[in-house]
């Protein structure tokens, strides 16, 4: 009886262990690459989930990649070129909205929508969407997509 007792007691404490390790594993490793869930009722207006996205829109949208080059030619969105255009901010963002302002134009007339992305940590989708908004010609709800490249990558939409 003693050495069913003791034995169980070990199986317990290695169980313990185990499950502390794996808890350590899980919050260091890999909740720190874990994307957090969108909730679109918390954010503000102009933003949008990936999730309402699909639902309102049935992916019926024109996107704009507000990344650098850079992150543009490491990977990017594999869509038909009236689908995605780059506008960037700089010297020759003023050309890259003359070259996809038609399409953009047209996005309000198919019922599509407009959603600008760039990497997380980054302002410029924000600032481009409001460039976007602010030309008051474009129909088509514009908005930024909360969680950006990121999101995409994770969905399985981005190409490397």
């Amino acid at each position: 009886m003693k050495d069913t007792f003791t034995q169980a007691l070990r199986l317990g404490i290695i169980m313990l262990i185990l499950a502390f390790v794996l808890g350590w594993v899980d919050a260091f490793v890999f909740a720190p690459r874990r994307l957090p869930a969108c909730v679109q009722e918390k954010l503000p207006a102009g933003r949008i989930c990936l999730e309402t996205l699909a639902t309102r829109h049935q992916n019926k949208v024109v996107w704009v990649d507000a990344r650098s080059q850079a992150d543009f030619e490491l990977n990017h969105l594999m869509l038909p070129d009236n689908r995605m255009f780059p506008i960037r901010k700089g010297a020759d963002m003023q050309r890259q909205v003359d070259a996809a302002i038609g399409r953009l134009l047209e996005a309000g007339e198919l019922g599509e929508a407009v959603v600008v992305f760039c990497t997380n940590e980054c302002t410029a989708s924000e600032e481009i969407a409001a460039e976007l908004r602010g030309l008051g010609m474009i129909d088509a709800p514009i908005y930024v997509l909360e969680g950006g490249w990121e999101v995409l990558k994770a969905n399985g939409m981005g190409v490397d």
